[in-house]
């Protein structure tokens, strides 16, 4: 290579200590060329400061922040690379890809897992032992003397929370409070065996409790108490499956209320039927759990994204705010369920608004400006000295039953209260109370075992990241399946993690499991003594609890205006599942709300973008050319970039996306062709008729045929008519409407193809090819090239026209071009000829007459020059004005336009 084809930059570019120093060869020979195209060779960002150095002016005005991204490239390393251009079969056989070995059979596979999965010694059993049971390796590296004092405070805070809440919630699940302590008790127990979170808390959670007492509600509408057990002016006895403390409990059956109605509570019979409700979907809840967990389905919370999640909490909420109301004013109104409840929920409400209960709103007021004030005042103050939060929601409780049963406000305000709490820990039972034949639960408890298990596992990830600990989903699935049916023997609901005393726990220093057990101590001290003493405790109060705790859950509505400036869709599946929920109810807005959401994936998919991409100058780098202004498109190469899997879909998409932005719809080109070839003709044989055409000369013409008959009907009917008769110009012949010569395909971002994708590839690849364009995928990934291996895509197409990089196929493009317009062209060097024998360039001699279109095409490869191109080549020396570091390709158009020539130069940079 000779020395004046090398360029060094100025030695104020190299500072001091860098010892890659870059020289960038330049080729401005024609001789040059084949180096040029055989040898891939480019260098970056020196020539761009190469550029700016030199006072070259770039594509974007000069910022501060262009200045400093430029002083800031000098100082790196830079990237020179020289090697072959290749297409994956070349690369393959170069470098050994084992891509297409023999499949192993699917059943062999299948096999393989099994054996694998099912082999049993003594190791893998002491493992599986201690994987299924993590709290063995928790307390056997249990740090006592540092730890012991965190749990234990974090116990005796979060079982203080507990006490409240849970009682508060079992009204969410159409329960007497005390089920709720059971839910806090015994699942929870089960959890500290088998669970892999530290620091959750697991219990009531207002979300699944309000999904039971839908199933709940829904069951009971159609209730029917037997006559023996109808509602008598007697007190009534009520069991509660067999209490081993206090057998027999007595519930009041009247009360009164303020209008003198009698208000009659739920018989004993009722509550029985309900309790029954709730532990069969407990049952059918757990073990839809342990069925997951054995199949290893803890991915299944991957379908629940947090827009899809904040929503649907969000819809809950309303419906517990709207369950909440008629405690809150102390009316009674009808019963709901299914579609459009909130609305006859709220209709109801206003229509015995007039019925309210002073003592009951000025009790729940009192209730909810003492939670406000203590959580959003003093607790925020308190907390970081005392390391906890004020039990607030205790002392409520502690002070409304005290106030409740010194001022008798159930006999003397017709207040309603909690009633009769029974002492000790009920016997185990079969759950279900005769309804586990109900289809409708088990179907209900999939929906509850879901969102749970979701709910969980995100508290736990969310908590375990911020202490660098991991936890299993599929373990997580077993230990809430087996607390689920544990706790359904003993009159529980379903469970599920507390987000508020889940990140009490975490933040007062608990370090594992063992405070929930601490917790569950407390409980059970309320369950076999105390729970008596809060017999006068107005629901007023427990409705307080609950509506000030769904503060966060209601601020979740500030997620829409994030989400809405972030991404439409995710807004779409928010509302979307707040409006289902809220309308539809909660069992059906999830389903609505999984099912929009998956949605809005073949919706993203089906029309996904698709860019024209461009190449940044002095780089092997492409991008848009819509995103950077400085990226430019190569002559006659459309790069073409696909951001999605090809599937059934989004082929279509795809096809019509190539032809638009290639500007090339082959069909449209075909069907110009076949109605210009029989506009010819018809006009041909409209000149012989009339004698103005000899017929010799036809036959003489077309004595010359070439290889392909299109091209030489072509040439008959150039010949064969004069200019002025049948002017064919270069818009007009259907084959060089345009001078697009190949098609890169950058298959960077397409993941996945599956047959009716890779039909469309080989239809485009075909459609284009008859009308001469060349087709090249470049980026293409195992599984795609795997996928058409399969499907029989080389049977008709070349592997070759696969390459490595969208580089590779650009340079293997013009190297073709080059080669292929050498051939062609054959010059007449006596008669000063120009003679093409291709579909894209049309044929013109030197006696044509003057106003006869033109149209040529000429390769500065070729050896011998007329005058004319000769003339071409100085026109194109002196348009070149830029150099480049890669190659660059100079096809000439010359256009005849009333009788003068313009020389048009068309480079990629």
């Amino acid at each position: 290579m000779d020395n004046n084809n090398r360029l060094s930059f100025p030695s104020s570019i190299l500072e001091e200590g860098s010892e890659k120093k870059t020289v960038v060869t330049r080729f401005r020979s024609e001789s040059d060329a084949p180096r040029r195209l055989l040898n891939h060779r480019h260098s970056r960002p020196l020539s761009l400061i190469r550029s700016e150095m030199e006072g070259k002016p770039l594509n974007r005005p000069r910022t501060d922040s262009t200045l400093k991204s430029l002083l800031s490239l000098k100082n790196r390393g830079h990237v020179q690379v020289t090697r072959p251009i290749y297409n994956h079969v070349e690369f393959d056989e170069l470098h050994g890809n084992d891509a297409n070995t023999e499949r192993r059979p699917t059943l062999q596979t299948v096999q393989t897992m099994v054996q694998a999965g099912c082999g049993c010694s003594a190791d893998c059993a002491k493992k599986f032992f201690w994987n299924r049971v993590p709290c063995l390796g928790i307390m056997k590296s249990y740090k006592w003397k540092e730890w012991l004092s965190g749990d234990l405070i974090a116990g005796l805070t979060v079982g203080i929370m507990q006490l409240p809440q849970g009682m508060a919630y079992a009204l969410l699940a159409n329960l007497p409070p005390i089920y709720g302590l059971y839910v806090s008790f015994f699942p929870a127990l089960i959890y500290f065996i088998f669970g892999t979170s530290r620091h959750i808390n697991v219990g009531t959670f207002a979300v699944i409790c309000l999904m039971v007492g839908e199933v709940v509600e829904r069951n009971t509408v159609d209730f029917k108490p037997s006559t023996s057990n109808t509602a008598s002016n007697n007190p009534m006895l009520v069991n509660f499956g067999n209490m081993t403390g206090s057998q027999n409990v007595t519930y009041n059956n009247i009360t009164g209320n303020p209008n003198g109605e009698i208000d009659i509570k739920p018989s004993s019979e009722e509550i029985l039927f309900k309790v029954g409700i709730a532990t069969g979907v407990a049952l059918f809840t757990g073990l839809w759990q342990l069925v997951m967990g054995a199949c290893r389905f803890g991915f299944v919370t991957i379908y629940l994204g947090d827009p899809l999640v904040s929503g649907f909490t969000t819809g809950a909420a309303v419906h517990v705010l709207t369950s909440q109301i008629k405690y809150i004013f102390g009316i009674k109104i009808q019963r709901f369920s299914g579609i459009l409840k909130i609305p006859k929920t709220y209709k109801e409400i206003f229509m015995h608004i007039g019925e309210t209960n002073p003592a009951a709103v000025i009790t729940a007021a009192i209730c909810i400006l003492m939670l406000v004030v203590v959580k959003e005042v003093i607790n925020p103050k308190v907390k970081p000295k005392i390391k906890a939060p004020v039990p607030i929601e205790l002392i409520v409780v502690v002070l409304g039953t005290i106030v409740s049963y010194f001022g008798k406000f159930e006999t003397e305000f017709n207040v309603l209260t909690v009633g009769d709490i029974p002492t000790g820990i009920p016997a185990p039972q079969i759950p279900g109370g005769g309804n586990l034949g109900n289809f409708g639960i088990i179907i209900d408890s999939f929906a509850i075992a879901v969102v749970a298990f979701a709910i969980s596992v995100s508290m736990g990830k969310l908590l375990a990241e911020k202490q660098n600990l991991v936890i299993k989903p599929n373990q997580e699935l077993i230990a809430f399946g087996f607390a689920n049916v544990f706790g359904s023997f003993f009159n529980c609901f379903p469970c599920c993690a507390s987000l508020s005393r889940s990140l009490v726990q975490e933040n007062v220093g608990g370090k594992t499991q063992l405070a929930s057990v601490l917790s569950c101590i407390l409980i059970l001290i309320v369950l076999l003594a105390l729970g008596p003493l809060f017999e006068s405790l107005p629901n007023a109060v427990l409705a307080s609890i609950i509506l000030v705790a769904l503060k966060g859950m209601f601020m979740q509505f500030k997620e829409l205006k994030r989400l809405w400036s972030i991404c439409k869709y995710d807004f779409a599946i928010w509302l979307i599942t707040w409006l289902a929920v809220v309308l539809l109810g909660v069992d059906l807005g999830l389903a609505i709300g999984v099912g929009f959401s998956l949605l809005t994936v073949v919706f993203r998919t089906q029309r996904p973008a698709v860019n024209l991409f461009g190449r940044v100058p002095h780089t092997d780098i492409y991008r848009s050319i819509n995103q950077y202004k400085s990226a430019r498109e190569i002559t006659g190469i459309k790069i073409i970039n696909f951001m999605s899997a090809l599937y059934y879909a989004n082929a279509e998409h795809f096809r019509s996306k190539v032809y638009s932005l290639s500007e090339a719809n082959p069909l449209k080109i075909k069907a110009a062709r076949m109605k210009m070839e029989k506009k010819n003709e018809m006009k041909i044989k409209e000149q012989i008729k009339n004698g103005e055409v000899d017929m010799k000369e036809i036959k003489l013409m077309n004595g010359h045929k070439s290889k392909e008959p299109e091209q030489n009907h072509l040439l008959d009917v150039e010949k064969a008519t004069s200019s002025k008769s049948i002017p064919l110009t270069r818009r007009q012949s259907s084959s060089s409407q345009c001078h697009l010569h190949h098609i890169i395909i950058d298959c960077s971002l397409m993941g996945y193809i599956d047959s009716v994708g890779v039909k469309v590839f080989s239809k485009v690849i075909k459609e284009y090819k008859d009308i001469g364009v060349i087709v090249f995928l470049s980026n293409i990934r195992g599984g795609v090239r795997e996928m058409l291996d399969r499907s029989g895509f080389y049977d008709n197409i070349p592997r070759e026209i696969l390459y490595i990089t969208t580089h590779d196929a650009v340079l293997a493009a013009l190297h073709k071009r080059d080669l292929k317009l050498k051939s062609e062209v054959e010059i007449d060097a006596r008669s000063h000829q120009l003679t093409s024998i291709t579909d894209d360039v049309l044929i013109s001699d030197s006696e044509s007459p003057p106003d006869t279109p033109l149209v040529l095409r000429a390769s500065s490869l070729s050896s011998k020059r007329s005058p004319l191109v000769r003339e071409c080549d100085r026109n194109r020396d002196s348009l070149m004005t830029q150099e480049t570091d890669s190659i660059t390709q100079v096809p000439l158009v010359m256009e005849e336009d009333q009788g003068s020539l313009s020389v048009f130069e068309e480079a990629d940079v």
